[in-house]
């Protein structure tokens, strides 16, 4: 776990007007050597924690936060995906997305990707599930790194078997359809 040094700012105004205390540390787990997930990066200084971890690329998956104004002057790459806290509609094309941006990524060996969501624990544990996935590992073997790297995520039934029905046409590029969660 990495967690940005003191320099405190005052506070995180997400998108519907909630006020965040800042000063709050962003948190990451390396699942391979170009793959990080974890939560929220909220501040400049979690974004200088980023670059000297050697981030290059980053899927921010919040509805709730636009990383656009944090990274604006920054050589990192964004790719903002919006995706709902409780995955309704399930989002096949995002994750869609975010394979694609995450292939093109680390095509190149030196750059690394780091998948978030709020608090790391719900959308970016499932998108870097399906990252491995399409990558080739097993399920079990991508549950276990994913559990090893962060035990509290949440990686539901439904969810997985909707991945799982999903990369196929990800992986052959053939698009996505609709697909409903069934937890």
């Amino acid at each position: 776990m990495i967690q940005a040094p003191g320099r405190e700012e005052a506070e995180v105004i997400l998108l519907d007007g909630t006020r965040l205390p800042g000063g709050f540390a962003v948190e990451f787990q390396w699942l391979t050597a170009q793959l990080a997930m974890g939560g929220m990066i909220g501040t400049t200084a979690n974004v200088g924690v980023l670059e000297a971890a050697r981030i290059t690329h980053v899927i921010n998956l919040q509805e709730e936060f636009d990383d656009a104004v944090l990274l604006k002057d920054t050589g990192l790459v964004l790719r903002w995906l919006a995706v709902p806290d409780s995955l309704e509609p399930f989002p096949a094309e995002a994750l869609g997305e975010a394979l694609r941006f995450y292939r093109e990524a680390i095509a190149r060996s030196d750059h690394r990707v780091y998948v978030h969501c709020m608090a790391g624990k719900n959308r970016s544990p499932l998108f870097v599930y399906a990252l491995l996935r399409a990558e080739g590992w097993t399920e079990q073997a991508a549950v276990e790194a994913i559990r090893r790297a962060s035990p509290a995520a949440l990686l539901r039934r439904g969810s997985l078997e909707a991945v799982e029905h999903l990369l196929p046409h990800l992986v052959e590029g053939r698009g996505t359809e609709a697909v409903s969660r069934c937890d």
